[in-house]
């Protein structure tokens, strides 16, 4: 009788999911800081656009860490 390996895949699953959505959470504070270092250089009508979708995309991706925490 072989053992049950499903719940040891979801678990790993599970395991690499988080992994990878943490370390996308790192590149979009990277790109935060680089977008603050940026528009302090570069004067540009389109820097505050640029700043608010920097700040979006770092919220987009902490919801997506949650997520996959917390989702079955």
């Amino acid at each position: 009788m072989l053992p049950d390996f499903t719940s040891y895949f979801i678990l790993l699953e599970r395991i690499f999911a988080i992994v990878g959505t943490g370390l996308y959470l790192i590149f979009a504070i990277v790109i935060v800081k680089q977008v603050s270092m940026m528009t302090k250089n570069v004067y540009d009508k389109f820097n505050g656009v640029v700043i608010i979708f920097s700040y979006i995309h770092l919220l987009l991706s902490l919801l997506l860490v949650l997520m996959s925490i917390v989702w079955p």
